[in-house]
């Protein structure tokens, strides 16, 4: 736990455009995230992972798979690829029949046949261009299966209070940015848990290709 923390924390400052945090997320948020795991179906399902950091979600996600699934996990930061590639929290998997890869890479690049039952995201939407966040948001919902769960969280307050030591530029950004995400929300969310035993309290929420009210 503690290499994960000093990890985190050393990306975050050297890195912080594609680290969001500086410090993993609390298994709390990683049960609320991966709740829609909990109410899979019986038969095999496939998995996206995008943004893993060290691992928090990827164990949550695990403890809801069976023989038969499989993970797919993308993550940009070539340090945490190293770490995950040390510390595999899926080592037990191949013994269980669960198929699991690991890509170091931008998810912007999955293959456009493939379509996942569950999606679960990571990333730090709001250190990201706007139209970065438009692209990865619109790759995510076309891979995204008929009947499937998309989960991601934000941090509750951040926009607020990161928006108050920012240079103009960079608040202009933010902005545009929550304009993307809100626009997202409104026409795919269908539900959303706050956790806020979190550094910091954060949100996480559910989407589907399109929104049941």
């Amino acid at each position: 736990m503690l290499k994960d923390v000093t990890l985190f924390y050393s990306q975050f400052r050297d890195s912080f455009t594609t680290t969001g945090a500086i410090a993993p997320s609390s298994p709390l948020l990683g049960k609320a995230i991966t709740h829609p795991l909990s109410q899979r179906p019986s038969r095999p399902v496939r998995v996206l992972e995008v943004g893993a950091g060290t691992g928090a979600f990827t164990r949550q996600i695990l403890k809801h798979l069976r023989a038969g699934d499989q993970l797919d996990i993308y993550e940009l930061n070539s340090r945490f690829c190293d770490y995950l590639r040390a510390h595999p929290p899926w080592q037990e998997c191949a013994l269980k029949g669960i198929f699991c890869r690991l890509h170091n890479a931008d998810v912007r690049g999955v293959s456009t046949e493939s379509r996942y039952d569950y999606i679960v995201c990571g990333l730090p939407f709001n250190n990201f261009e706007p139209e970065v966040v438009s692209e990865i948001l619109s790759v995510l919902i076309e891979r995204l299966s008929p009947e499937g769960v998309f989960s991601y969280f934000e941090y509750i307050f951040s926009h607020e209070f990161k928006s108050r030591f920012l240079k103009p530029s960079d608040r202009q950004r933010m902005i545009r940015v929550g304009a993307i995400v809100r626009a997202f929300i409104r026409k795919h969310q269908f539900g959303y848990r706050q956790v806020w035993l979190n550094l910091p309290p954060a949100k996480a929420r559910y989407c589907r290709k399109a929104a049941q009210t």
